[in-house]
């Protein structure tokens, strides 16, 4: 398996994966020539087809080659649900001498999506080296992406592609969502929970009932004045404007719905430029072991960042389970 691959959401990268051709006479080799191919490909968040550019280089010879110039066909595949709209950047063979290189696109196209964990589609590629009064070692090279690409029509109102192996990430800045985000590091930095993380990522719930009842377990609400208990999260709004209870691990993640008498309650004074947090519910001192964070946050920031989890959701095309870090920078 090819090891020159690197990948993002929407694309991947081939780097320079060698083709090494040796030519035999009387069964000895007498010279060798080296390839090189590389590859890009563009995926689309709102297509079902796709283009990847190829390249060949003709890096070196050495020996006693009958002919140093070779014959080059090059073909991609793809399955499940995925047929080739152009299967060679070429057509037929073309010529590839010394220091030369041979460059085109190839596309694929999806009929049908195939959506969650049943959605890998593999691309493979051969290439066809040939040398007129000549056999060579390895006439032809053969080879699959390692990663699948997964199809779905579950995001948004059109259907699109992925690489499903690739973690997206949440940002969200101090200085943009204040409390919401203090909350979040909070979660990560204090307990021995730290969700979120690249070891422990969270994960998409995208059933909105589910959400809400993860919602009311978590935020059980009262207005200030109440009488304080573990499970109570009570208002402080002489002092937070618009006060809310902004719960981490989020509602819309599968990791939510912690009972909300099991997480720490915490509020924020920003000094100094730093945000400090301090225990704000009298009947439960802060601890490692809890497993969620409920935050006062005023009610825009709290929507705000809620807003930017759904726009992620759009963007990275995170179907149901999908995995994503969460990361708050200054």
């Amino acid at each position: 398996m090819p090891t020159e691959y690197t990948y993002d959401r929407f694309g991947s990268c081939l780097g320079n994966r060698p083709i090494n051709i040796t030519e035999l006479k009387d069964g000895k080799p007498v010279g060798s020539a080296l390839l090189h191919v590389s590859s890009r490909l563009s995926l689309d968040r709102a297509k079902l087809s796709w283009k990847e550019s190829v390249r060949i280089k003709y890096e070196s010879f050495e020996g006693k080659l009958t002919t140093n110039t070779f014959h080059i066909a090059f073909t991609a595949g793809c399955n499940r649900s995925c047929k080739m709209a152009t299967a060679s950047p070429w057509t037929g063979q073309l010529s590839l001498a010394p220091n030369q290189t041979l460059s085109g696109d190839v596309e694929y196209n999806v009929a049908t999506p195939n959506s969650g964990f049943n959605g890998g589609i593999t691309t493979s590629y051969k290439i066809n080296v040939m040398q007129a009064g000549t056999v060579p070692v390895q006439p032809n090279a053969t080879w699959s992406n390692p990663r699948t690409i997964r199809c779905d029509d579950e995001v948004s109102s059109v259907p699109g592609c992925v690489y499903p192996h690739i973690t997206p990430e949440l940002v969200l800045p101090l200085s943009t969502y204040k409390e919401a985000a203090a909350t979040y590091l909070f979660q990560q930095q204090y307990s021995d929970y730290p969700l979120g993380t690249k070891a422990a990522p969270l994960h998409r719930l995208a059933d909105i009932d589910a959400q809400e009842v993860n919602r009311n377990s978590t935020c059980v609400v009262a207005a200030e004045g109440a009488v304080e208990t573990p499970e109570l999260f009570v208002r402080k709004s002489s002092r937070i404007p618009d006060d809310s209870c902004d719960e981490y691990p989020f509602a819309a993640s599968v990791e939510g719905g912690t009972p909300g008498a099991y997480c720490n309650d915490v509020e924020f004074e920003l000094v100094n430029g730093e945000w400090i947090y301090a225990q704000a519910n009298s009947t439960k001192p802060l601890s490692k072991e809890a497993r969620c964070s409920r935050g006062h946050v005023p009610l825009d920031l709290n929507s705000a960042a809620g807003q930017e989890l759904g726009r992620l959701v759009q963007a990275q095309r995170m179907i149901d389970f999908d995995a994503f870090t969460v990361r708050i920078p200054a």
